[in-house]
């Protein structure tokens, strides 16, 4: 039977880097028998994750997808299999891959993902391995809300409580860890340690070996150029921003925003507080010492985290950071108008512009 390999995630573990190699390689793998699924999504396959919901729920993906209710949710299934069986049927395939941090974060029962492996159990599918790179919650839990500023979401002290629902579902390694056992065996997970700081190429080593892909089947120079971190003061003042106005969110489709942002104030991101990095350590630290003892032959420190010291604030600098991010918004919603009225008729915008 051919093998399946399920990428999971987590979220923030690099899975943008692997998919973006996946995606550019995948001639080249086919050539060694190797399918990266494209029907079910290019790159990031979470059609797949979402089409394996037991149950209709509205969320960002099922709106984005226009699927409503159970019954487009079912057709949208059924779609989606039927797709994938017919890509597998062409390629003839002795091993597949499919791969979404979505299948970690969104199928968040053990119906979920009993859904999605009997679906692909009624295409063909089995021989299943499962790898998942796992990651300290709280490094999650900062990168996760530095991206959801610059995207124009508002956070404030409550989202830094691995409570919060934005990320709880997320940072869970023992009950992710539970799930995809119960449903898969324990014999299917592959579970590793996301290296923190370590540069893009080793992460990608790694996975390539998890997959048994050798360096000689994939072209390494296809790699993604990874988000730049932001300064703390940059972030800061985005979220001010973000706070009375729905500007950076309008805009966060537009990458030059992004990337004048990435240009002028690179960083290295948010640093939790004391209290906060206290929290997160009394929250997990019985469940990752369990992980440690049943998955990893009782490594002493499950995840090696170092935090740098938060960057002074010097009010002189923290006003002409906040000063230039506005000047950058304004310039990009002016271009955003300006792209919005290039798609009207001329008339018409001629009529807007007061010519």
């Amino acid at each position: 039977m051919k093998q399946t390999i399920l990428h999971i995630g987590l979220e923030k573990t690099g899975t943008t880097s692997i998919q973006y190699l996946l995606s550019q390689n995948r001639s080249r793998l086919l050539e060694s028998s190797i399918l990266v699924s494209n029907t079910t999504n290019a790159g990031n396959n979470f059609h797949l994750a979402i089409a394996s919901y037991s149950k209709f729920r509205a969320d960002g993906l099922t709106k984005q997808l226009g699927i409503t209710n159970q019954q487009q949710l079912d057709a949208f299934r059924n779609k989606k299999l039927q797709s994938l069986k017919q890509e597998i049927a062409a390629a003839k395939p002795e091993r597949v891959i499919l791969s979404s941090e979505h299948f970690q974060s969104r199928l968040l029962t053990v119906e979920d993902i009993s859904l999605l492996k009997t679906s692909l159990e009624s295409i063909g599918l089995g021989n299943f391995k499962v790898l998942l790179y796992l990651r300290d919650p709280l490094k999650i839990v900062m990168s996760h809300h530095g991206m959801a500023i610059k995207k124009g979401v508002h956070v404030t002290d409550a989202f830094y409580r691995p409570e919060h629902p934005r990320i709880s579902h997320i940072i869970d390694n023992k009950k992710t860890l539970q799930n995809w056992q119960t449903v898969f065996g324990r014999e299917a997970i592959d579970a590793r340690i996301y290296a923190e700081s370590q540069p893009a190429e080793a992460l990608l080593s790694d996975f390539l070996g998890a997959c048994e892909i050798s360096k000689q089947q994939i072209d390494m120079s296809k790699q993604e150029v990874r988000n730049v971190n932001l300064s703390a003061a940059a972030l800061r003042a985005l979220n001010q921003v973000n706070a009375t106005s729905d500007r950076v969110r309008v805009l966060a489709e537009d990458r030059w925003l992004f990337n004048q942002l990435e240009k002028r104030h690179p960083g290295k991101g948010l640093t939790p507080t004391t209290a906060t990095i206290e929290l997160f350590d009394e929250r997990f630290k019985a469940d990752h010492k369990q992980i440690s003892t049943e998955w990893f032959g009782g490594k002493e420190q499950l995840f090696a985290v170092k935090w740098a010291a938060s960057e002074s604030i010097d009010e002189v600098e923290e006003a002409a950071v906040a000063k230039d991010i506005e000047e950058l918004i304004a310039a990009a919603m002016r271009k955003h108008r300006l792209s919005g009225l290039m798609k009207l008729p001329r008339r018409l915008a001629k009529r807007l512009l007061g010519r």
